[in-house]
């Protein structure tokens, strides 16, 4: 299966966010995390303990340095839904027998991180980058739509 990445969001609750990459690339699915957004030290620790995180992941997401989040496997992903609430912009990924939220579309309340990756993950964020960008975010969606959907079968 091909390989593709795209800007996402981790959701957790009605208010937190975590700006990254979800990448694909033809074994693993990764998120990673480029920022805390708007998860305290507490929550990125919370995180730590539940996604087994090694030892400096925490400081280097304070640090807004790129840190991968969590990993899953082919084997590892059992399954995925698009509630409609997210108009296509986002998606709910089962890994390990757990949900993950993720939207495409910056949510309203994120904080984005203040540098550019140009040659790791391409991420475009903090001052300036304030316009959401909602036909990207649905596009996103469609093609992860349909990238597990080929995983899945």
């Amino acid at each position: 299966m091909t390989a593709f990445e795209s800007r996402a969001w981790l959701l957790e609750g009605a208010t937190k966010s975590i700006p990254g990459m979800l990448h694909w690339d033809g074994n693993a699915l990764t998120f990673v995390a480029c920022g805390p957004g708007k998860f305290s030290e507490h929550d990125i620790q919370m995180l730590a303990d539940r996604f087994a995180m090694p030892d400096g992941t925490c400081g280097a997401i304070l640090k807004e340095q790129p840190s991968p989040l969590l990993r899953a496997s082919k084997g590892e992903i059992s399954g995925y839904k698009m509630p409609w609430y997210y108009f296509k912009g986002g998606i709910h990924i089962t890994l390990l027998n757990q949900s993950y939220k993720f939207s495409f579309i910056r949510p309203q309340n994120t904080v984005e991180p203040s540098y550019y990756l140009e040659d790791q993950y391409r991420w475009a964020g903090g001052a300036g980058q304030e316009d959401v960008d909602v036909l990207g975010g649905k596009a996103a969606g469609a093609q992860w739509k349909q990238l597990l959907e080929k995983i899945l079968a």
